[in-house]
């Protein structure tokens, strides 16, 4: 099954409105348990508007296997997430794998990304949140914030303009960290 979602993204400088789907292969339609199908049939259509870059792309969803060292996994040039079927994921874990494939989406367009960091990855997907989905302690490969929760996209954000002003060696990373008041 597919569904869309509208997007809003920048299209030679002008706002423009796309079309973002995502498609639950039979994988993980099978052995998903209802209400976790269902959950993440609600928050993908919540989710997908954050990422201007996946406009006229299609994520698919599949399955996370027993022995996968993760709590979900991505697969960006495949446009693939692959979920747990028999246990939720968190918001903050969600953002975070449609993360790695916007950021694959972008560094195929040729933009400056970090195609590789984990910790890049968490930084630009918490600054895309609604501080209202953000619902784990931790940011996934950074620690856990000793700020309030509605802060963290804004010092995320604050990061990544950091980083695109200053370079990708510009400690951003750190910068992010120390605002954040993530214990070393």
């Amino acid at each position: 099954m597919e569904d869309t979602v509208a997007v809003e993204y920048e299209c030679e400088g002008r706002d423009a409105v796309g079309t973002a789907a995502w498609r639950i292969l039979e994988n993980y339609a099978e052995h998903a348990d209802d209400d976790i199908l269902e959950t993440i049939t609600r928050r993908l259509p919540i989710a997908l508007p954050d990422f201007p870059a996946l406009a006229h792309e299609t994520v698919n969803i599949g399955i996370l296997y027993e022995n996968a060292d993760a709590a979900a996994q991505a697969f960006g040039y495949n446009r693939l997430l692959c979920l747990p079927p028999e246990s939720y994921i968190t918001n903050i874990t969600l953002w975070h794998e449609l993360g790695h494939v916007a950021i694959r989406v972008r560094h195929e367009r040729g933009e400056d990304v970090s195609k590789t960091s984990e910790e890049y990855c968490s930084i630009f997907s918490v600054a895309r949140m609604p501080p209202e989905a953000i619902d784990d302690d931790r940011i996934p490969y950074l620690g856990e914030p000793d700020v309030d929760r509605a802060e963290w996209p804004r010092i995320c954000r604050a990061a990544l303009e950091y980083r695109e002003e200053r370079g990708p060696n510009s400690h951003y990373i750190k910068k992010a960290e120390q605002r954040l008041g993530i214990a070393e």
